[in-house]
């Protein structure tokens, strides 16, 4: 269950056209060889209380065994793991979407990949981007309550992405109810599998986008 957001955050959902049914295209699926593991600067600890972790290691029936620490290996690796994704599926443009998504299956499992391509997602998220003109960019990233199974073999983390639309063709951005310069918000459930020492992601789940909630106008 996702975990209970402040009000603050809460924000008007957009159901996007086109864009929306290429974000949710991922649904859970099994995985069998090891995706490539990227080189980058490893990812911060995750957001929330300060000396308290949000991983927990839980067992077959879901209850919590034990917190691991920020620095635990494996959270460590999954954290990365999924850092490095959002950065490249929310850092887009209409010039370097073909080479973005070929860097985003390097982080995927072998179902899942096979899984995208077989809805032909990478010409269709290509096609979205140039023909709409669209630049998007991550501003952050937010972490929840995420868990590691006591076969320390598959995850799965929560996480919200913030990113904004820098460019777009306007009728397509007022038709999708979007804006140049608002941050939009996404919650993921990332499902991952530990594969020949590599955590690859073995599905994605996504809300609707968010847009931040008005602000009070005065009497």
């Amino acid at each position: 269950m996702r975990p209970r957001r402040h009000p603050l955050r809460l924000a008007t959902r957009l159901v996007l056209p086109a864009l929306a049914l290429l974000l949710s295209s991922g649904c859970d699926a099994g995985a069998t060889d090891p995706a490539p593991s990227p080189t980058a600067p490893q990812a911060g600890p995750p957001t929330g209380p300060e000396n308290r972790s949000l991983w927990t290691l839980i067992g077959d029936g879901g209850e919590s065994l034990a917190t691991l620490a920020d620095d635990d290996p494996d959270v460590t690796a999954i954290r990365r793991t999924v850092v490095l994704h959002s950065g490249t599926v929310d850092d887009r443009s209409s010039t370097s979407v073909a080479g973005s998504v070929k860097s985003e299956y390097a982080f995927y499992g072998a179902a899942f990949r096979e899984s995208l391509e077989a809805q032909d997602y990478g010409a269709k998220v290509t096609a979205l981007f140039r023909d709409n003109k669209l630049t998007t960019r991550q501003e952050k990233v937010a972490w929840y309550r995420s868990t590691v199974y006591r076969d320390r073999r598959t995850a799965k983390a929560e996480m919200d992405t913030v990113f904004e639309f820098t460019a777009g063709d306007p009728g397509y951005l007022k038709k999708g109810g979007l804006a140049v310069g608002t941050p939009y918000t996404e919650h993921r459930t990332v499902s991952l599998a530990k594969q020949g020492g590599t955590w690859v992601i073995t599905g994605i789940r996504r809300t609707p986008l968010e847009r931040p909630a008005p602000q009070p106008t005065g009497q």
